[in-house]
């Protein structure tokens, strides 16, 4: 059976502009050593352009570009698009988006007359730094699209993935409002809860941080996305416990929304504040951490790839694999539920003929209540099997840097080779951060604890500071943080 995935988010118009002599110092802002307006001049007139110290490319871009690729060449997977798009779309969009059978635009508003989004990607010190400026703004998408294809689709996954405020929070709690009345219809016509609809809810933080001045892209104030954040945690209110929500966000993203702290703690304040399932905070190249119930915070490294052409589109692809990966998981699950029941009972047959000691009740009384309050642990998603979702993730982005443009995906028969074979790119500082449930001391906890003596030192004169663990801590530390810029690449 195939899954059936949701995209919301609009399609981008990339205009990539290498400036292969243009190295500046971190502390200055490319924007303003060169203006929105010197840079649209220069791709508009860099056919005619002597000193061919630039090289441009166009290219069709976005989340909604990259995740339903990456969902079509993983196979198994039709994927929906609710957007709004001009009459200037990329030419690519023909080849790449429409050919493919298993991706439905049915969903879409084509709108005359209109501009699409559009960036501009500049890359300097030789291509070891971008940044994006905003040349076009596109069209702000429907809530009355999602609803549509919602109710008609029953997706199995909804990925919200904005690229230019083409929507917000009230968007995302509009749409669940309406995924909480489906279940509140089926409620009153069937018995078992089991057949509730019940899709992953998954966010790409950077679309939501993202603000504009100008062409300039800058990101929120941290209370203002903070309280974003808050308005989607308050619209899971009753569905936390039966829907499994994810979350990606760029060490850089995390670390402006939770403070300045290392991601394995960014990772963990995500989670906890807002109430989200699964956090993954991705570094690039250094790899990611996973925070979870059922793990803890887990540092997962990256896969070699072959060669590393092109870095754009790794988020996406990362994120659409992950969740394909644990739609996987949630029907091998249920596949196997009947039998698993079956065991149970039983089980608990066996057990009424023989006594049970006060201790054995009380862990069992204990776990059911794990089971009602936590969802990863009533699915009987096991430690691993979550890791190997995100390693898949990290595979499958391992394969898109292998080609310029949205042309280096795989299927997920090459993926999980990877995965089982590959080799890992373990950055060993990151190790020190992990913070396993039910960890054991293995080689990575040897190297942690040989890291943490090696930092006695530095450690304890920063002992009296205590990490926040409320909204309301943040938005008091606020302004004693530091900004953090993320420099990683995936090299």
């Amino acid at each position: 059976m195939k899954n059936n995935i949701l995209f919301i988010g609009n399609f981008v118009n990339d205009v990539i502009l290498i400036h292969q002599k243009i190295k500046l110092e971190r502390e200055r802002s490319f924007t303003d050593f060169m203006s929105p307006e010197v840079q649209k001049e220069l791709s508009k007139n860099y056919d005619t352009n002597d000193c061919k110290d630039v090289i441009k490319a166009e290219a069709l871009g976005g989340s909604v570009t990259y995740g339903s690729l990456a969902a079509h060449y993983f196979g198994d997977t039709k994927s929906f698009i609710v957007t709004t798009f001009g009459d200037d779309i990329n030419k690519e969009f023909q080849q790449l988006i429409q050919s493919k059978q298993s991706i439905d635009l049915t969903f879409t508003d084509t709108i005359k007359d209109i501009k699409n989004t559009s960036y501009f990607l500049n890359y300097y010190n030789n291509k070891k730094n971008r940044t994006l400026s905003l040349m076009e703004k596109g069209n702000q998408i429907s809530i009355e699209a999602c609803i549509k294809c919602i109710d008609s689709i029953h997706p199995d996954a909804l990925l919200f993935v904005p690229v230019a405020g083409e929507f917000d929070e009230h968007l995302v709690m509009k749409t669940l409002e309406i995924v909480n009345n489906i279940n509140q219809e089926q409620q009153q016509q069937q018995e078992f809860k089991q057949q509730y609809y019940r899709p992953i809810i998954a966010f790409d933080v950077q679309g939501f941080l993202r603000s504009f001045n100008g062409a300039r892209v800058t990101t929120r104030p941290m209370n203002v996305m903070i309280e974003k954040l808050i308005n989607i945690k308050m619209s899971l209110n009753g569905m936390e416990n039966d829907i499994i929500t994810v979350v990606k966000a760029e060490y850089g993203e995390a670390a402006a929304i939770m403070g300045d702290h290392d991601p394995a703690t960014c990772a963990k304040l995500l989670r906890l504040n807002f109430g989200f399932t699964i956090v993954a905070v991705t570094m690039g190249g250094d790899g990611l951490f996973l925070s979870s119930s059922i793990t803890g915070e887990i540092y997962i490294p990256t896969f070699k790839p072959d060669q590393v052409s092109d870095e754009t589109g790794c988020g996406d692809t990362f994120l659409t694999c992950t969740i394909l990966e644990l739609l996987n998981l949630l029907k091998t699950k249920k596949q196997f539920k009947n039998e698993n029941n079956n065991n149970n009972n039983n089980n608990n047959n066996q057990n009424n003929n023989n006594k049970v000691d006060e201790n054995s009740f009380q862990k069992q009384q204990q776990q059911q209540q794990l089971q009602n309050e936590d969802i990863l642990i009533k699915l009987n998603i096991k430690k691993e099997e979550l890791i190997q979702c995100l390693q898949v993730g990290s595979s499958g982005a391992s394969f898109l840097v292998e080609k310029i443009g949205p042309n280096g995906f795989s299927n997920r028969e090459k993926i999980m080779d990877r995965v089982l074979n590959g080799t890992k790119q373990i950055k060993q500082h990151y190790l020190k951060f992990n913070n396993p449930i039910g960890g054991e001391d293995n080689e990575n906890q040897k190297i942690i604890k040989q890291e943490q003596a090696n930092d006695n030192n530095d450690n304890n004169s920063k002992s009296t500071q205590q990490t926040p663990t409320t909204i309301k801590e943040f938005v008091e530390q606020k302004l004693k943080q530091k900004q953090f810029k993320s420099t990683t690449n995936y090299k």
